[in-house]
């Protein structure tokens, strides 16, 4: 109880700054206003708790108002959480996000897709089981500026399995596998 508090707390001061900045640029819509002033049930936490960082993680990985990424590294690396329509850990959604800016500034209109994540259709021993790896394309992409794109995974601390040039033993097709070291 004590640990889902002290988390509560820090995305709550998080909040706080950035209900300071957004309120400089626009006035926050409804939506955001519903998410983060609920009450919390600590009596059911985990789901509550769950809950409230997705949201969390969805807004700042939509938002357009240039909040810093920075408060998803307050919120437990450990915490398995839905980013994109796919679980994973919270340490990966962060770096992905860093990744992806690093991707759209050296191919700009490129779409990045996540294509798997923690899904339940892989070995229990895997990173992708315990919320660690992901997969994702960027499209369009030729194997050269797929090596661009595994240096800046590393760029970015993944660990990276270049599946562009190297052939999935899973007939998956051309993508890229980026999972924490």
């Amino acid at each position: 109880m004590r640990n889902v508090d002290n988390k509560f707390e820090i995305i709550n001061n998080k909040l706080a700054e950035i209900n300071q900045r957004i309120e400089q640029k626009v006035n926050l819509d409804t939506k955001f206003s519903q998410i983060f002033e609920k009450n919390i049930n600590t009596d059911n936490n985990t789901k509550t708790e769950q809950s409230n960082v997705e949201n969390l993680l969805n807004f700042l990985s939509n938002n357009k108002f240039g909040i810093n990424n920075n408060i998803l590294n307050s919120i437990n690396k450990d915490s398995i959480i839905e980013f994109r329509g796919f679980k994973m850990k919270a340490e990966v959604a962060a770096k992905f996000m860093e990744l992806e800016k690093m991707i759209k500034q050296y191919f700009p209109g490129r779409e990045i897709i996540i294509t798997s994540g923690m899904d339940g259709q892989h070995m229990p021993n895997s990173a992708h089981y315990r919320g660690e790896a992901l997969d994702f394309v960027v499209e369009p992409l030729t194997q050269e500026e797929s090596k661009i794109v595994e240096k800046l995974a590393e760029k970015a601390g993944f660990k990276v399995y270049n599946e562009y040039i190297y052939d999935s033993p899973y007939k998956t097709g051309p993508h890229m596998h980026i999972q924490l070291p």
